[in-house]
C-alpha cells in the first residue's frame, strides 16, 4: 500500500532543552516595526537570535529561517511575520512560516519539538497541521529515503491533536493516491487498495461496482469513458454512517490516467495527468479524516475511476451516449472526459442516495486555471448559504477558493449544436463555466457546488509560488481535504 503517515505527535511539557528532541522549531512574529524577542527570549540563551536580529541578518519575514545550536540543540527561529493584521492571513504567515522551518530539518533530525505557546489556539493548531504536511516526502517509488522525522512535540496541551493528524493523514492519503502512477494505481487496483484500507475502520462500508455492474445499471459516462482501456473502470463508494439522516455526498473526479482518448493530448501536460485522479483522492482523505475522528455525520464518498486511452474500443467524437439518469451526451470531445463520469456521479447521489447535498472535486478544466492560476480553484453553486461556508472554510484554512458564475445564458452552449440532449464539450470561451454548468444538469435540483480544482488540485504549475507546506517537485498537494473536513466538522457542531 502507498499510504505513508505523518509523524506521531505527542505533548511534552517539560524544559524543551531536556527532551529527547534534538532539534526545536519556534516562530517568531515581527513587532512594532522589528523582531518582537520578548516571547522568545527563553530559546535564544546564548543571544545569537537577538545578534542576528541586531545585525539585520533576521527579520522573521514569512518563512524566513534561523538557526542557531543551543545547549545541545538546534534551534531554528521561523518567521511568521506581523502578528497583526488580518486574522486570516496571520494564520498563513503562521502556517507558510512553521512549514519552511519543518522543511529545512526534516531530512536531518528523527525527533524535533514545535514550540506553540507564542501563539493563540487557532493559530497553534494551524502551525502544527502545517508542520506535519511540511515533512511529506513522497518516496514510496524511490530507492533514497530521505525523511527523517518520525516524531513532533508540542508544548501545549491545549491543542486538539487528534483532529490535526486525522486531518494530516487524510492530506498524505490524498498526496499518495492523485500522485501515484497509473500502473500503480489502475481502477480495479485503486478499489482493492480503498477496501483494504477503511476495513481497518468503524462504521465504514467500501462498496465496488465493477464494469459489467455498471454496464448493467446504465452508468454510459463512466462505461464510455473508461471502454478504451483494458483496465476497465470502477465506481467506488465509501460510506460512511456516524448520524442518521440523508448523506452528504462528496465526488471526486477519479481519472487515474487522462490522455485526452481520441482527441489525444499534447504537450508536456500529458505527463501530469497522473493527478488527474486528485479530486478522488481528496474524497479518500477526507472520508479517513472524518471515519477516524468519528465525527457525527453521514457522508459518502463517490468515486468513478477510469482510465481515458484511445483504442479500437474507445468512444469516439461524434457518439451519443446515455447517461446513468437517461440523459443522452453527444461527444464532441473525448477530452472532455470528466464531466461525463462525475455527472453520472451526481445523478446517481441525487436520485439514488437521496442527498441532502453534493460537493463534486474534479480537475475538470484548463480554462479554470488560465482564469485563477494554479494556487486557486473555482467555486460554481447558486446555494448561497453553501458558498458562504465553502468560501468560510476556505479561509480559515488557506485552501483558496473564488466564487465564479453560474450565467444562465451560457446553458444554451449547452445544446444548440447536438441532435442529443447536450453536448460535452462545444465552445472556446467560458470553458469552465461550461463545465460548472453541464454537471449541475444532473443533480437534480439538489443543493450542489462544484470546485474545479484543475490548478490547486494538480500542483505541477505552482512551482515556487506553492506554499512551503506543499509538496516539492510539482507534486499535487491533496488540495481539498482540509477545506472539507473544516467545512463538515463546522457543520457538525453547528456553526455552519
Amino acid at each position: 500500500m502507498l499510504y505513508s503517515r505523518p509523524p506521531s505527535v505527542e505533548v511534552y511539557l517539560g524544559d524543551p532543552f531536556s527532551s529527547d528532541c534534538k532539534s526545536i522549531v519556534v516562530p517568531v512574529f515581527q513587532a512594532g516595526g522589528g523582531v518582537d524577542l520578548g516571547s522568545v527570549g527563553f530559546f535564544d540563551r546564548n543571544e545569537q537570535l537577538r545578534g542576528a536580529v541586531e545585525l539585520g541578518v533576521f527579520k522573521a519575514s514569512v518563512g524566513e529561517v534561523y538557526k542557531s545550536v543551543v545547549d545541545g540543540r538546534l534551534v531554528v527561529y521561523s518567521g511568521v511575520g506581523p502578528r497583526e493584521g488580518d486574522f486570516y492571513q496571520v494564520l498563513e504567515n503562521v502556517r507558510r512560516g512553521v512549514a519552511a522551518g519543518l522543511k529545512s530539518i526534516v531530512e536531518g533530525f528523527q525527533c524535533t519539538l514545535l514550540s506553540l505557546k507564542g501563539l493563540d489556539s487557532k493559530a497553534a493548531f494551524e502551525a502544527l497541521v502545517a508542520a506535519l504536511l511540511a515533512s511529506y516526502r513522497f518516496e514510496a517509488f524511490s530507492s533514497e529515503k530521505k525523511r527523517v522525522l518520525g516524531k513532533v512535540l508540542v508544548d501545549r496541551d491545549d491543542i486538539w491533536v487528534e483532529f490535526a493528524t486525522a486531518m494530516a493523514e487524510g492530506v498524505y492519503l490524498a498526496r499518495d493516491v492523485a500522485n501515484a502512477p497509473p500502473h500503480e494505481l489502475t481502477p480495479s487496483k485503486l478499489a482493492e487498495t480503498v477496501e483494504n484500507l477503511f476495513s481497518s475502520l468503524k462504521n465504514v462500508e467500501v462498496e465496488v461496482s465493477d464494469f459489467e455492474r455498471l454496464v448493467r445499471e446504465g452508468f454510459g459516462g463512466i462505461v464510455n469513458v473508461g471502454m478504451g482501456s483494458e483496465e476497465k473502470p470502477r465506481l467506488i463508494a465509501v460510506k460512511y454512517v456516524g448520524a442518521e439522516g440523508k448523506p452528504l455526498t462528496l465526488i471526486g473526479k477519479t481519472v487515474v490516467f487522462d490522455s485526452g482518448g481520441v482527441n489525444l493530448k499534447t504537450g508536456e501536460s500529458i505527463f501530469y495527468m497522473r493527478a488527474d485522479k486528485a479530486g478522488g483522492a481528496t474524497v479518500l482523505g477526507v472520508l479517513w479524516a472524518a471515519a477516524k475522528l468519528g465525527l457525527k455525520v453521514n457522508l459518502v464518498g463517490l468515486l468513478p475511476a477510469v482510465i481515458n486511452v484511445p483504442s479500437g474500443s474507445s468512444y469516439l467524437p461524434s457518439d451519443i451516449i446515455r447517461m446513468w439518469d437517461g440523459t443522452r451526451v453527444e461527444i464532441a470531445n473525448t477530452d472532455a472526459e470528466g464531466r461525463l463520469i462525475v455527472g453520472d456521479a451526481i445523478a446517481y447521489a441525487a436520485k439514488a442516495l437521496d442527498s441532502s447535498e453534493i460537493v463534486n472535486l474534479a480537475t475538470l478544466t484548463g480554462a479554470i486555471v488560465v482564469a485563477l492560476g494554479p494556487l486557486i480553484a473555482g467555486l460554481f453553486t447558486r446555494d448561497e448559504k453553501l458558498r458562504e461556508e465553502l468560501l468560510h472554510s476556505s479561509k480559515s484554512t488557506g485552501e483558496k477558493l473564488w466564487p465564479m458564475p453560474m450565467e444562465d445564458e451560457y446553458k444554451a452552449w449547452l445544446t444548440q449544436k447536438t441532435i442529443g440532449d447536450i453536448i460535452n464539450s462545444g465552445t472556446r470561451t467560458g470553458g469552465a463555466i461550461y463545465g460548472a454548468l453541464f454537471l449541475e444538469r444532473f443533480s437534480h435540483g439538489k443543493p450542489f457546488a462544484h470546485l474545479d480544482i484543475a490548478g490547486p488540485g494538480m500542483g505541477y504549475e505552482a512551482g515556487q509560488i506553492a506554499p512551503p507546506y506543499w509538496p516539492d517537485k510539482g507534486l499535487a498537494p491533496g488540495f481539498g481535504v482540509r477545506l472539507l473536513l473544516d467545512y463538515i466538522a463546522r457543520r457538525v457542531s453547528g456553526s455552519a
